[in-house]
Formats: structure tokens, C-alpha cells, sequence
């Protein structure tokens, strides 16, 4: 369990995990401990259950931008594709309904935190290329409904979010040095 959940930590922190390698063995002997004083140890642990715990405890020694990793690329609210249209170009898709908090509770300016949040926590994945790339966002449509509670302007407020998308990648290759920005994508057209 404890190689295992070292194997999840490295698997989705990447470069934003700064430890050496005991404290890292420390940190998942720590949350296989939580596991078996509160779990069955036969019993099966849910893989989103897992990335929290982690998650929880990276930031609980200050490692947060690992942290944010663990939940952005565990949760698999970031994963890579592959996309024709994108002529060989690295692509990593966003599901934008899974940073909706509750439909009835979403608010605005808590999604577009979020987003910030989750754009700069994958920022790495575009830094071999320079930014070259493409982020392609997933339930877009979706989620602006969700966000406004159905009825006119969702078309409007997707387009703003691909725009927010895009300014936020920009911030980032200006603070990255980057020659390029990745191109955002509604992947639901």
C-alpha cells in the first residue's frame, strides 16, 4: 500500500513535489497509517479517496502546489488526449463540470478562482514545448447553463470562459518565459 501510494503521489505531482525521497516514504507510511486506523484493511479504498488523503497531507507540510496537482491530475479533472484536428500537438482536456461545486451553489466567482487555480497547477505539462500546445475544455456548455441556472447567455458565458482560459495561459507564459500560449479549445462543438 505504502509503494503504491508513493507510486499515486509521484505519478501526479510531477515537478511541482519538492521532497526528497524520505519524506516522501514518510508522507505515504502517514496516510496508509489514516487508512488502516479508519478503513478495513482488506477492504477496497477508492482512488478519488486516495488522491484526497494525499492531497490533504501535501498541504498539510506546505507542499501546495503539489497539492493541487494531486487533486487536478488525480481526480482526473486534467488528462492528456489526442486530437486530429491538433496536427501532433500535445492536448490536455479539462472537464469543466468537474470543478462545479453543486448546481444549486455555484457561484461565478468561486469557478473562475478555481479555474486559475487548476490552470496554473498544469502549467508544467506545456514547459518542454514551450507553450505550444492545446487545452481543450470539455462540458463547457455545461457548465455555463449550470453557472447561470439555464435560460439565455450561455453561449456568451462559454465564450468567456475559453477567453479567461486563454488570458490565464498568457500570464503564464509571461511568467514561464514561454514563446508560445496553448491554444483552448471547446472540445463539445
Amino acid at each position: 500500500m505504502v509503494r503504491h501510494i508513493e507510486r499515486v503521489i509521484a505519478e501526479n505531482c510531477g515537478e511541482a513535489l519538492d521532497l526528497d525521497d524520505d519524506l516522501a516514504r514518510e508522507l505515504a507510511l502517514a496516510v496508509a497509517d489514516f487508512m488502516e486506523q479508519h478503513h478495513d484493511s482488506g477492504s477496497y479504498v477508492d482512488s478519488g479517496y486516495l488522491v484526497m488523503l494525499a492531497s490533504r497531507a501535501l498541504s498539510s507540510i506546505g507542499q501546495r502546489q503539489a497539492a493541487h496537482r494531486m487533486l487536478v491530475f488525480g481526480s482526473g479533472l486534467v488528462r492528456p488526449a489526442e486530437w486530429e484536428f491538433t496536427g501532433g500537438r500535445e492536448v490536455w482536456t479539462l472537464d469543466l463540470r468537474r470543478i462545479s461545486i453543486r448546481e444549486s451553489a455555484m457561484l461565478e466567482i468561486v469557478f473562475f478562482n478555481s479555474l486559475n487555480i487548476v490552470l496554473a497547477s498544469i502549467a508544467e505539462v506545456w514547459e518542454q514545448t514551450s507553450g505550444r500546445g492545446v487545452l481543450g475544455l470539455r462540458h463547457i456548455c455545461a457548465t455555463a447553463s449550470a453557472l447561470l441556472g439555464g435560460g439565455k447567455g450561455v453561449t456568451a458565458l462559454a465564450d468567456e470562459i475559453k477567453i479567461r482560459c486563454r488570458a490565464k495561459l498568457d500570464m503564464v507564459r509571461e511568467e514561464r518565459g514561454w514563446q508560445f500560449v496553448p491554444d483552448v479549445v471547446n472540445l463539445d462543438l
